[in-house]
């Protein structure tokens, strides 16, 4: 039988105490099964002469004590928790360490801010397929940056310089004025000077850490009106923020409260969030900002799962193996003959191997068409859908997201339509068409797995022809059943004329 444990993970932050519990397993696959969080905002709590009093930590501790009781209920084998910039950066950081941990029995590591950096670039490099880019972490406290070319860390550094405690140094009572904005953004250039390699990487994408990037990822998503509300892999463009950055600043901070999708609990924070992570943008020169939803506690948890082995191989493969490991009993044997021959069918019908983004749709499309069954059998294609458009996985920019969520409910009468007129503004023109084209694939593919007796498939264009061979170890009744009305739409995505042969698997 499978055996599972449970873990623990609390990100003491800044701004916010967290707590994440997920679900091992032995062969490697883990999920989320429970998540909190409250704003202890520690950055405030630290006094003029850098020390933070034990009578400021009541809240921190009775947090930290409520949060290893969800753990003990939930039996965790283990319980890691990791304290960051507002205590590492405090003049008695080892004393805070001693206090926390006599008061609640939790063993406390105080992360470095290489460390930070490092954990956070193992939860973008397992979570975003980008070979190179820039990692900007900005917390309570302090911000990270890192940058990464072929998948691999080059150079850190941590700054004392965050949005809690930026916004005690800088931010007036309501309205920020262009002096401390001023000031901020000198501090942030000032901290950099000697960071040559910052300078030295233009071009590279952005990518967003913590509540920050996330926050402004939903404030221009509310804005445009974004048809996919997920913030993990959301693009914004320079000018997009550019006009953020010098609108909210010079609003009060009621009018920051109205703006759609900004909290409340952020909107005295974000000002310095945003001036920060434009100032490191501009020295950059970057040229977009991309959102991560993973950050510091995926990176602890990988580290717990693979020390030394410090990313997953393929940032898709990867989650599509978790939630199959998690998700209903479909062989996946089937699942990857039904890849296979999407791929031998869309070779042949185009002439070439399909592109990176190609291969991911397809491969998405194929191994998770069936994951609605865990919801509804009867309409599980419509739940497939539904999940492969919310569950944030990882490896897949927002237009394969929804290209996959496309073929795997493959109606091409009404909701496939339906699903292009609704996330217009995410694809392409040219989408309209590979969207039939692949959901057609994935129904033919479907067809040929839905019994055992098709040992292989070859297919090859001629002209306007696809000649598909079966080879069969038993007469393929079921799947010939189901080829019927997958080949109309076939043919129809395609424009060609599809005709199969059958031959009988030599014995032996």
């Amino acid at each position: 039988m499978t055996q599972h444990k449970t873990l623990g993970i609390v990100d003491i932050g800044s701004n916010s105490i967290r707590l994440v519990i997920y679900e091992l397993h032995e062969e490697g696959a883990y999920r989320i099964i429970h998540e909190d969080k409250y704003a202890a905002r520690l950055s405030g709590v630290v006094e003029p002469d850098g020390t933070i009093q034990r009578s400021s930590l009541n809240t921190a501790v009775t947090i930290l004590r409520q949060f290893k009781a969800t753990c003990e209920s939930y039996q965790t084998v283990d319980i890691r928790a990791a304290a960051t910039a507002a205590i590492r950066n405090a003049v008695n950081a080892a004393h805070i360490i001693e206090w926390l941990e006599s008061e609640t029995g939790l063993t406390i590591e105080c992360v470095s801010g290489d460390r930070e950096a490092y954990y956070g670039f193992l939860g973008v490099i397992q979570s975003i397929e980008l070979t190179d880019g820039f990692v900007v972490d900005i917390g309570g406290g302090s911000t990270e940056i890192t940058v990464f070319r072929n998948r691999e860390r080059l150079h850190s550094v941590s700054l004392p310089i965050g949005a809690v405690n930026s916004h005690a140094r800088y931010g007036g009572e309501d309205e920020w004025t262009e002096a401390n904005e001023a000031a901020l953004c000198s501090e942030v250039i000032a901290a950099l000077q000697d960071q040559d390699w910052i300078r030295e990487h233009p071009g590279l994408p952005l990518v967003g850490l913590g509540g920050t990037m996330r926050t402004l990822a939903k404030v221009e998503q509310k804005r445009i009106q974004y048809s996919l509300p997920i913030t993990h892999h959301y693009e914004i463009g320079k000018d997009a923020m550019e006009n953020i950055a010098r609108s909210l600043p010079y609003m009060t901070s009621a009018q920051r409260k109205k703006v759609p999708g900004l909290a409340k609990d952020r909107a005295d924070i974000i000002v310095p969030g945003v001036l920060i992570l434009r100032t490191v943008f501009r020295l950059i020169q970057g040229d977009r900002y991309v959102v991560s939803g993973a950050g510091l506690r995926d990176g602890l948890l990988r580290d717990y799962l693979a020390s030394g082995q410090p990313a997953a191989p393929d940032a898709l493969k990867d989650s599509i193996r978790n939630f199959l490991h998690f998700g209903p009993p479909i062989p996946q044997k089937r699942l990857k003959h039904i890849y296979q021959d999407m791929l031998t069918l869309y070779t042949a019908l185009q002439g070439a191997a399909p592109d990176a983004a190609e291969e991911r749709i397809l491969y998405t499309a194929s191994m998770l068409h069936m994951a609605g069954k865990q919801i509804n059998y009867f309409r599980y294609t419509q739940h497939s859908a539904y999940w492969i458009m919310n569950a944030s996985i990882y490896g897949l920019s927002h237009r394969e997201t929804i290209l996959s969520a496309i073929a795997a409910d493959y109606h091409p009468k009404k909701r496939t339509p339906q699903l292009i007129q609704k996330h217009e503004d995410i694809l392409n023109d040219s989408d309209v068409q590979l969207a039939h084209r692949i959901g057609s694939l994935l129904r033919a593919a479907e067809a040929m797995n839905r019994a055992e007796s098709i040992a292989t498939m070859h297919a090859h264009k001629e002209k306007d022809s696809l000649q598909v061979m079966l080879t069969c170890t038993d007469e393929p009744l079921l799947e010939l059943n189901g080829l019927e009305d997958a080949v109309k739409d076939v043919q129809e995505a395609w424009g060609v004329t599809l005709k199969h042969s059958i031959q009988q698997a030599s014995k032996g």
